[in-house]
């Protein structure tokens, strides 16, 4: 016979099926809120039944005795709410007449709620849903899939009006598409890391074909520039400041775009490209050559860099999946790239510094 813990999970296995009834009311109704309690599309989810190993008449009596008591104790029959066991009564040649579970189901949405520990939950799952589709016509709430995507984000406990900043997030970054002000200059009464920490949720509510760029890259929001850091390998290029010789430079992409245009690169011979940031800092000496630290973004960033096609360009990266990528990537922009140290001679020799 089931226990109460096992009808629990049985239980709680049915609860996105009715979050999904929920979330049908969205189809069928655009004006009207959704009420759980007077709705008739969720009155048709109950008496929902759950089904499971209810015993048998012809048991051991006292076994059945013992296994019936806990979970007739925590019924509705018991205590007024919860599931409900349906009884009948079997004349058995054995055991005389025996009472036996012919079923167990919810009789209400308050009872499963209660019973599932999931009322005041669901409370706020469509307390949710019912600002957003009410503030947001444009949006994709409209749809089956988000809610049921975004059950975790729904029923949430959140600071107070949670649901209404993000609202206005998805309003201003709607109106206001390549502002090209950073996140935290948005002129929103959110506290300063609120979008940061909830971009991925507000993108979600905003209709966009843009599924390959970034947050700030989708909405024309500035991002910190990318630094290009330079060292020079050989005493025959001095990376200088004014009348200072400094051992490395970190110069935003805008400016290294344009880099042949200063005398930097004078005596520049060989590019050695590297994507881990100690073996850029450990790099060894190398007549007529700079290394530049691609650190991951090698191949989206340095592609806009056409004095690179100029020079003789070596690149080493992670031996993994990954890092194959970028050179590949980087390689379609500039096909004189050579690799280095990523053969499988190399990864064997030195196969004791795997990670």
């Amino acid at each position: 016979m089931i226990t109460v813990e096992e009808l629990k999970t049985k239980s709680l296995n049915q609860y996105k099926t009715y979050l999904k009834y929920l979330v049908e009311k969205l189809q069928s109704q655009s004006d009207e809120v959704i009420n759980s309690e007077n709705d008739s599309t969720v009155k048709q989810f109950f008496p929902l039944y759950i089904r499971c190993n209810t015993g048998n008449a012809k048991d051991d009596i006292r076994t059945r005795a013992k296994q019936l008591e806990p979970l007739f104790n925590s019924s509705k029959n018991k205590i007024g709410e919860g599931y409900t066991l349906e009884l009948e009564t079997r004349n058995t040649r054995s055991n005389a007449n025996q009472t036996e579970i012919k079923s167990i189901y919810f009789e209400t949405e308050k009872d499963y709620l209660s019973f599932i520990e999931k009322t005041s939950e669901v409370k706020r799952f469509l307390s949710a849903i019912n600002l957003i589709q009410k503030k947001l016509i444009e949006t994709k709430i409209t749809s089956k899939e988000w809610p049921l995507l975004h059950i975790t984000d729904l029923t949430n406990v959140y600071e107070k009006n949670f649901w209404e900043d993000i609202i206005l997030c998805v309003k201003w970054l709607n109106e206001n598409k390549n502002s090209y002000l950073y996140i935290r200059e948005i002129p929103l009464p959110v506290h300063t890391k609120f979008i940061e920490n909830n971009k991925a949720l507000i993108s979600s509510l905003i209709i966009s074909d843009d599924k390959e760029h970034s947050f700030e890259e989708s909405f024309g929001i500035k991002t910190k520039p990318f630094l290009a850091r330079v060292r020079s390998l050989c005493e025959n290029i001095s990376l200088r400041v004014g009348s200072i010789t400094v051992s490395e430079l970190s110069i935003p992409l805008e400016d290294f775009k344009n880099l042949d245009k200063s005398n930097l690169l004078t005596n520049v011979k060989k590019i050695f490209i590297v994507e881990n940031e100690m073996v850029y800092l450990t790099f060894p000496k190398v007549e007529n050559s700079i290394c530049i630290w691609g650190h991951g973004f090698t191949s989206s960033q340095f592609s806009k860099c056409e004095w690179l096609k100029n020079y003789k360009l070596f690149y080493f990266g992670d031996l993994d999946e990954h890092g194959y990528l970028i050179l590949s990537n980087f390689r379609s922009h500039f096909p004189q790239t050579i690799s280095f140290c990523m053969d499988m001679k190399t990864l064997g020799k030195y196969s004791e510094f795997r990670v």
